[in-house]
């Protein structure tokens, strides 16, 4: 079994490119909203310094369904955050088993990849 930290251990796409690509998918115009990327990245920061597993977990699947919700006409970032948090859940089954949640979560991924 994989120590409890090793989930940490997986590679910082999620806290390297997340937080900019979210800004991005949530703008309306060609500006995206600084505060907005400023606040994820803190979120990002708070689960990697203070969280857990499960906290990383579910952090993916909330996620995975703002992706899924967004408005967005940029098909491009929608894909390549997808691709990102798929990529996580992959890695993630080094250190944890995925549960049913997060296997609806890569289905739900799966189809935005293709867009």
């Amino acid at each position: 079994m994989a120590p409890p930290d090793a989930w940490l251990f997986l590679p910082p796409e999620v806290e390297a490119l997340v937080p900019s690509l979210m800004a991005r998918l949530a703008a309306t115009g060609q500006e995206t909203d600084p505060l907005l990327e400023a606040s994820e990245r803190e979120r990002i920061e708070t689960l990697v310094l203070e969280g857990d597993v499960d906290g990383w977990r579910g952090y993916l699947r909330a996620t995975t369904e703002a992706v899924a919700r967004a408005a967005s006409r940029d098909d491009t970032t929608r894909a390549t955050l997808a691709a990102i948090l798929d990529d996580q859940f992959i890695l993630a089954r080094a250190v944890v088993d995925l549960d049913p949640l997060d296997q609806a979560a890569r289905r739900q991924l799966a189809g935005l990849v293709g867009r």
